[in-house]
């Protein structure tokens, strides 16, 4: 008969990496699935709470007979000698928002795995596929890495290659990236079962870290160049938005823009706003750019049918004011 590892699933209860895990690990032959352990009641991860469609991790796994623990703390000494009394040979981390301590990561008799959306040791720490967009990045990767209590600096266990085209939204890419995911978990169960995990440091060297980001964040600045203004609008996508202001303090939420293609006449004037049959442009260092959508009453709607960006506006990165949404 074939090796089987034990595991215990840690993922968020709305989470879109942690239901196609729980899928794969309840019904892969060599996995026994002994328990999930996910958000506590009334938390959810803010990644995916404007998504259209919505997971129930605890739900789903109640209709596959899989035992579900919402505990307030992951490492309180309760959870922790109930998941010992498991006894897992792994735990499995898929986007699961508490840190794990020391004697949480005691417990599995192997050793526990977390799959992170990054190259890492490049864009360790959380939302990478913001700044990854930001940044214009064209090579990503997703990372499988041994757990230690240090955040994301684990010995790298198994790596995925997600080429990019520099342009996608930060929406796009967190779809690349649990796609991914979901598919070194795939590669990686052998591995698992058997026990012959291979481990590569991570070089220090080269590690970068990014915090979720905040509301200023979001804030547009016209006095950069239009890649980099592209960029920022791609990251903010597509919620909660990147944003400017007008001159009288209304908030102007960008969804889309583009370049190239017939462009107002004169050199550009970063944030000034520019209206024709073409379309509806903003003004940055080096170039103009087409905004094609805007978000208005919380729906996605043509720049040119909007009722703010106005001829001969000028758009500002004013102080970032209160809005609803989370990163994508």
């Amino acid at each position: 008969m074939p090796e089987t590892a034990r595991v215990v699933l840690l993922s968020e209860v709305n989470s879109k990496l942690g239901s196609p895990f729980l899928d794969m690990l309840h019904h892969h032959p060599l996995i026994d699935l002994a328990a999930v352990v996910t958000s506590p009641p009334g938390k959810v991860c803010d990644y995916f709470v404007s998504d259209d469609q919505q997971v129930d991790l605890e739900g789903r796994a109640e209709r596959l007979g899989v035992p579900v623990l919402r505990p307030r703390s992951v490492n309180s000494p309760d959870t922790v000698e109930a998941l010992r009394a498991m006894a897992p040979d792994y735990l499995i981390v898929g986007n699961f928002q508490q840190v794990l301590k020391a004697d949480l990561l005691s417990v599995p008799r192997v050793t526990s795995v977390n799959f992170h959306p990054s190259p890492l040791p490049r864009y360790a720490g959380l939302a990478p596929f913001y700044w990854m967009v930001r940044n214009g990045e064209t090579e990503g990767a997703v990372t499988a890495i041994e757990m230690a209590e240090g955040l994301d600096t684990g010995a790298i266990l198994a790596q995925h290659a997600t080429p990019l085209t520099g342009r996608e939204t930060a929406l796009e890419l967190r779809t690349i990236q649990e796609r991914a995911n979901v598919l070194m978990l795939l590669d990686l169960i052998p591995s698992l079962a058997r026990r012959t995990l291979t481990r590569v440091p991570q070089d220090p060297s080269e590690r970068t870290y990014f915090t979720r980001p905040g509301a200023d964040q979001y804030r547009l600045d016209f006095t950069y160049t239009a890649h980099k203004v592209s960029c920022h609008v791609r990251a903010g996508y597509r919620h909660p938005g990147a944003f400017a202001q007008t001159p009288e303090g209304e908030t102007v939420t960008i969804l889309s823009v583009t370049g190239g293609g017939p462009v107002p006449d004169g050199p550009p004037v970063p944030g000034l706003v520019r209206t024709s049959p073409e379309g509806v442009f903003v003004g940055c260092r080096d170039a103009w750019l087409r905004v094609l959508t805007i978000d208005q009453d919380g729906q996605e709607t043509p720049a040119q049918a909007g009722r703010v960006l106005s001829d001969g506006r000028v758009l500002s990165a004013s102080a970032a004011p209160e809005r609803k949404g989370a990163p994508v």
